[in-house]
């Protein structure tokens, strides 16, 4: 895929074969008002979301960096429910791109901040509308890591990680049910906190849908 070009306001910008600004330095309101409806958010920007893109350039520009997708939030008092509201394609793909920072920087920033950009995992593995893996069998390591690639995890899924996503699908496989929460925290020997900070999309639709465990049982 080459490189491709954009007119917002009568102006003419290139992206990246991502579809990402490049180079940033084109960035301006015109370019984020444009591509905001390009990915679907019509009406206009609102102050929220120009709020939580300029915390975003302010990051690029003066600290040369890109927060996770986690202490952005923090920074911002949002929860991560009304970040997907805001930016319904998505913290890199949605509120990156429309700030201006572009495909490589954050490539070379952290290699994490661009697995939303990577291949869908389909026709691999089938998920239900939710995400959640429809064939239990059909799971492995991938299918993890397509699960957490927007989590702003910044040493991917670590040994602690592997250890919960291990015991749910041992007791699944052995149950055919999902075990409590509090199960989990028991057999790994940690508190509600940590399993949330390992997995902060929550442990249904983080830990469980990770684990390729189904929605309901």
């Amino acid at each position: 895929m080459q490189p491709q070009a954009v007119v917002f306001g009568g102006k003419e910008y290139t992206l990246d074969r991502h579809g990402f600004l490049d180079p940033p330095e084109q960035w301006d309101e015109d370019f984020a008002e444009g591509m905001a409806r390009k990915l679907g958010i019509h009406g206009g920007l609102t102050g929220d979301h120009w709020a939580f893109l300029q915390y975003l350039r302010k990051k690029f520009l003066e600290e040369r960096t890109v927060p996770a997708v986690v202490p952005a939030c923090a920074d911002n008092g949002l929860r991560l429910s009304r970040l997907r509201a805001l930016f319904p394609t998505g913290y890199h793909r949605g509120a990156c791109k429309i700030a201006g920072i572009n495909f490589a920087f954050m490539r070379d920033t952290n290699l994490w901040l661009t697995y939303e950009n990577i291949p869908s995992v389909e026709p691999e593995h089938r998920v239900d509308d939710l995400g959640f893996l429809q064939d239990f069998k059909t799971w492995n390591e991938r299918f993890a890591e397509w699960v957490v690639r927007g989590w702003g995890l910044p040493e991917g899924l670590t040994d602690r990680h592997w250890a919960v996503i291990r015991y749910l699908q041992t007791s699944y496989r052995e149950t055919a049910s999902i075990p409590t929460v509090y199960d989990v925290c028991r057999s790994q020997g940690i508190g509600l906190e940590e399993l949330g900070r390992l997995f902060p999309e929550g442990y249904h639709r983080g830990a469980c849908r990770a684990a390729g465990l189904p929605f309901m049982t």
